[in-house]
Parts: structure tokens; C-alpha cells; sequence
């Protein structure tokens, strides 16, 4: 069963909850902006900066997370219950599609493929994607579902700054 256990402060300390649904308000559930650590059970959560899955975003695989850059800033969780099989995105230079485009597959530096900080929008085909702001999976984020199409980066604040991407790989 997944789950992610949510701590009011850093090193599992502090209130806590945990959550087995998504949670598109969590000031309901006293736990608004005050978010310090995370436990992972099974399938990966998105923590969303604003209620009802809006704002900036962060992923968290099954694992334990002591402390974060981005410590006591969600508003909501989502649990990522997609299929992972055969990931793919196409990314676009410029908004509403157009411009050159790559498609990939598997996890890619764009600097390698001399598509970094250039794009400004995608269309997600498969699998769930995290773009990264910066090269090495650093930086800001955003987190893409199948199906997703976003014609523009600029109103996410992310146009021409994703620097790296991955998808989100299934458990072995």
C-alpha cells in the first residue's frame, strides 16, 4: 500500500499525518505550509506549493526525507498512481508547439543534446516526467502526467529553463 507520513518538523519530529489519498487541501487537515520532513511508501507523491494541485511542485519517491530545500512550502499532495511503462515527452523550442523538437525516452542532460534552457512547451505521451531547472537533477521542478499538453511555459514560470528531464521508472 502506498503512503506518504508527513512531519511538522525536520527529522520526523514535530505533528504528524499520513495519507494514503491526495489531499488537494491539506490547511484542512492542519498541515498547510508547515511540512519539514516525508516518509515514501510504495509510489511516488507531488507536493504542490497551492491547494488543489496548482504552483510549483516537488517530487518524492519511496524513501525517507529528513529535512528538504523546499521544507513547510506545499498546500497539497498527490500520489502518482500512473502507469511508468514506456515513458516518453516531446519538448518543443517555442510555445503552442512549434520549433524545433525532440522526443525522448529515458532520462537526458539537455545540455548533451544542445536543447538546454530552451524550451517552452511539451506533450507528454507517456509515463510521468520530471523536469528539472537545472542540469543534474537540481533546481526547480515540474512534474508532467500522461496525456498532459502544455502549450506554454510562461504562465508556470519555466519557459526556456529546463535544463534536464526523467521519467518516473516503475519498481523492478
Amino acid at each position: 500500500m502506498s503512503k506518504i507520513i508527513v512531519f511538522s518538523k525536520e527529522g520526523f519530529e514535530g505533528r504528524k499525518a499520513e495519507f494514503k489519498n491526495n489531499v488537494h487541501d491539506l490547511g484542512k487537515k492542519g498541515f498547510n505550509d508547515v511540512i519539514s520532513s516525508i516518509k515514501v511508501i510504495g509510489n511516488p507523491w507531488v507536493g504542490y506549493y497551492e491547494k488543489n494541485y496548482a504552483g510549483q511542485q516537488w517530487v518524492f519517491e519511496e524513501g525517507e526525507y529528513a529535512t528538504f530545500d523546499d521544507k513547510a512550502k506545499f498546500s497539497s499532495l498527490k500520489m502518482v498512481a500512473d502507469d511508468l511503462d514506456d515513458p516518453e515527452i516531446q519538448l518543443f523550442e517555442h510555445v503552442d508547439y512549434q520549433g524545433r523538437s525532440v522526443t525522448l525516452s529515458s532520462e537526458t542532460n539537455l545540455q548533451n543534446i544542445d536543447f538546454s534552457d530552451i524550451a517552452s512547451s511539451h506533450k507528454v505521451t507517456g509515463g510521468v516526467w520530471v523536469l528539472y531547472s537545472k542540469i543534474n537533477r537540481q533546481g526547480s521542478q515540474l512534474i508532467s502526467f500522461p496525456g498532459d499538453q502544455v502549450p506554454s511555459y510562461l504562465p508556470l514560470s519555466f519557459n526556456d529553463v529546463a535544463s534536464h528531464v526523467r521519467p518516473l521508472l516503475p519498481k523492478p
